[in-house]
Order: structure tokens, then C-alpha cells, then sequence
């Protein structure tokens, strides 16, 4: 009886791990494309800087954002089994470029001062990992969600 409670809260705590990772990624999905998490923590950076505070925090945490999957990913290893490979695969495109800054940021010089610019590549790059993140949520999905039971009466 005791093994069983023990195997319970061993399952239980990697289900929490991993509802932990995906709010983790919710999070670092949102500043990666708006440089910060709510319109309190836009608001209080100076105006000056936010051509180059912005730009900086959504390459950052897409960076994380592609690492954080990647640990994700390994984690799952036991339940999508081969799926990892492919996903695993499907990120290192991403993580193969990821140090290359040039790719995703832009320094842009007008009258004298410097500013960053996003590119296109790094929008691009946060769609295909929420893309990938998506995917390995339906693919989880089984053991996230309780199903609805149809036959079951609803009161």
C-alpha cells in the first residue's frame, strides 16, 4: 500500500513539473513577443529606453523560450516516447542559430543614437516554437486534461 502512495506522489509531483514548465513557456511566449509580461511593466520603462530595453527582453526570453521547450521535451521523454526525437529535431533548427543575435536583432543608428529592431526572423522564430510547444501540448494532452465522458449524466 505504501508503494502505491509513494508511486502517486512521485507522479503527481511530475505532473506539477510539468504544468510548471508549460506556465514557464506561457510566460517567456508573452515577452518574447511584447519585451514584457503585462502593460504596468511596459509602462514603467523609461521611454528613451524602450527602443532598446524591448528588443533585448524579446530576444532573451525567445531564447529561453527554445530552451525551456527543449527541457520540456526531455522530460516527456516517457510518455511521447519517439515524438521527442522529432520535436527534439524540429527545435534544433532554432537552437543551432540561437547565439547568433545578428539574425534577430538589428542596431539601428539615427541622429547619432543607437536603437534595436527586432527582424522578421525572430517573429518567425516564436510562431514555429509556439508551434512546436502547441503540438507537444496536443500530444500530452491524454495526461493533462480529464476527457469528458459522454455517457456520463451532467447534473
Amino acid at each position: 500500500m505504501e508503494e502505491g502512495i509513494e508511486t502517486t506522489n512521485i507522479n503527481l509531483k511530475w505532473l506539477e513539473n510539468i504544468y510548471n514548465q508549460i506556465t514557464i513557456l506561457q510566460d517567456l511566449e508573452r515577452m518574447s513577443r511584447e519585451g514584457c509580461k503585462t502593460l504596468i511593466e511596459y509602462l514603467q520603462i523609461p521611454l528613451e529606453m524602450q527602443q532598446i530595453i524591448i528588443p533585448e527582453a524579446q530576444y532573451k526570453n525567445m531564447r529561453f523560450m527554445a530552451l525551456e521547450i527543449d527541457i520540456l521535451i526531455s522530460n516527456l521523454t516517457p510518455i511521447i516516447g519517439e515524438g521527442s526525437k522529432h520535436y527534439a529535431k524540429l527545435l534544433q533548427k532554432i537552437i543551432i542559430n540561437i547565439d547568433n543575435r545578428n539574425l534577430f536583432i538589428k542596431t539601428i543608428k539615427k541622429n547619432n543614437i543607437n536603437h534595436l529592431e527586432i527582424t522578421p526572423f525572430l517573429t518567425q522564430t516564436v510562431s514555429y516554437l509556439v508551434s512546436i510547444k502547441s503540438n507537444v501540448i496536443k500530444n500530452i494532452s491524454s495526461i493533462l486534461f480529464i476527457k469528458d465522458d459522454k455517457d456520463k449524466k451532467k447534473w
